[in-house]
């Protein structure tokens, strides 16, 4: 298949990635590189226009005002034509043409950009060794910062970081003393390090983008294996029809063609449970969670559904087909962590308020992915779907409406996901984790019932606390034995905090 055989063209640019080549073979690949180029691309631009006059206001009292007052200006006018460039021509990325267009700009702007601050180093080098030390640590910073933010375009990064590095060198050189010898050596060091570091991170965006490609590939295949048992109802019910002109062999020929429904009826059972199974453990080999984990908040969900079968709230949707749909799409309510870049869904230590949105997102990524499955199976009015996705959306929101990712309150958040919340919470408090020990279980009620009204709906949680024998029974029964948590010493070294709810 075609995603196959990008998935062999990645394997191949992990170590010819840097001449950049694009033809009609790898243009899938390299329209994926640029366009994440081109989306970070203003952040950028941003970026240094706001830290050159901040550095000419630095050192200010340390060059020519003219010289400073000059460089600034070619700054700013490289970054006019940089923008100029991008609104005439952001729409224009299609063909092979185009991507070396944008492949040559965004090489020559990172070469010139760099090339500035390299004749800043050189122009605006001063006598006084705290500024000197000063200067070189802004110019470390912008090769690290470039090279980190721009792993998807090696040319350019690499551009900037010669464009900067060597004048940077070749001035400190200059002062002619062992000092400087020295710290020049040292310069020399640091860049080869980023020039490791930047070949590390492209081979990261480069196995990230291989992942994708498999997971779009898996998703035409679900797609095309449920196209063929639609297919193959139509084709039966046709059948069926045709069976009404036959009297005489009608008795028979219906027993028949019931049997092949059957089995065809079941056979789409089995392909929908495997679909849920296999998006389910595609999400567990990118997250730190364990198997057990989907095991256990699909008993606990299933639990308080029966616990709630009954309640004038609850019974006209609590049935026992939906209460059975529930359990079996449980698993999917974490399925848009595949979207979550590695560096955040595996960090050991607390996530930044950046990372945090960022880890955010996995709930409509999930929702978005289940219905965009919908819509291209034309089944984007199933129940199942549907149920599905407002699991993956809504199983972060709260009673109170500080929850995310919609901020949705009390009756506004849909049954499933004001279910799959308390589960989720209670299994992620009460479970080991590689950054945290277990909670006891009279802690963990303590909590749930601290959010009650708050976090979750009351009724639920009263139908947590009534069922709470059968929760201790089912985490015992799934615990996960061989999942060690870290040390004391570990956490307090690394800032990892004693609970965190993923």
């Amino acid at each position: 298949m075609e995603t196959a055989f990008i998935n062999r063209k990645l394997l191949q640019f992990h170590m010819s990635d840097l001449s950049f080549r694009i033809d009609s073979d790898n243009l899938a690949i390299r329209l994926e590189q640029l366009r994440t180029r081109m989306a970070a691309y203003p952040t950028l631009i941003i970026s240094q226009v706001l830290l050159q006059p901040l550095f000419v206001w630095l050192f200010w009292e340390q060059a020519s005002h003219t010289q400073l007052l000059f460089w600034l200006a070619c700054s700013y006018a490289l970054h006019t034509a940089e923008v100029v460039n991008l609104m005439l021509r952001r729409d224009k990325l299609g063909t092979v043409q185009e991507c070396h267009d944008w492949h040559v700009h965004f090489t020559f702007f990172a070469l010139a950009s760099g090339a500035l601050w390299g004749a800043a180093a050189i122009l605006f080098f001063p006598p006084d060794l705290f500024y000197q030390g000063l200067l070189i640590c802004i110019m470390l910073g912008l090769v690290a910062g470039a090279v980190t933010m721009n792993p998807v375009h090696p040319p350019a990064s690499f551009t900037y970081l010669f464009g900067i590095m060597l004048p940077l060198i070749a001035r400190v050189l200059a002062e002619g003393d062992t000092t400087h010898f020295i710290l020049a050596l040292m310069l020399v060091l640091f860049m080869i390090v980023v020039l490791m570091a930047g070949r590390v991170l492209t081979r990261t965006f480069m196995l990230s983008l291989q992942q994708r490609f498999e997971n779009l590939e898996l998703l035409q295949q679900l797609t095309a294996k449920e196209a063929e048992t639609q297919q193959a109802r139509k084709e039966l019910e046709i059948a069926n029809f045709e069976l009404l002109a036959h009297e005489s062999n009608l008795a028979k020929m219906v027993e028949e063609r019931t049997v092949e429904l059957l089995q065809r009826t079941t056979e789409n059972e089995q392909i929908k449970d495997t679909t849920i199974l296999a998006l389910s453990s595609l999400a567990e080999t990118r997250d730190n969670e364990t198997g057990n984990h989907i095991r256990r908040t699909q008993h606990y969900v299933r639990t308080l559904a029966n616990q709630l079968r009954y309640h004038p709230r609850f019974r006209d949707y609590l049935t026992n087909d939906n209460i059975e749909m529930l359990f079996k799409i449980a698993p999917l309510h974490d399925i848009g962590k595949v979207g979550i870049p590695d560096r955040i869904l595996h960090k050991p230590g607390k996530l930044t308020e950046e990372e945090f949105e960022i880890m955010k997102t996995h709930t409509l990524l999930g929702g978005n992915a289940i219905s965009g499955a919908g819509q291209m199976s034309n089944m984007r009015n199933s129940p199942f779907l549907i149920a599905a996705r407002q699991i993956a959306i809504g199983h972060h929101e709260k009673w109170d409406g500080s929850g995310y990712p919609f901020a949705l309150s009390e009756e506004h958040i849909p049954i499933p996901a004001r279910l799959m919340a308390l589960a989720d919470v209670y299994d992620a408090l009460s479970s080991r984790r590689v950054y945290k020990s277990a909670m006891q279980h009279d802690d963990v009620m303590d909590i749930i019932v601290d959010g009650k009204g708050k976090h979750f709906d009351p009724d639920v949680v009263d139908a947590f606390l009534a069922s709470i024998e059968v929760f201790r029974e089912i985490s015992n029964k799934y615990r996960d034995d061989d999942f060690l948590p870290l040390s004391e010493e570990w956490r307090r070294r690394a800032g990892v905090p004693e609970q965190r709810i993923a």
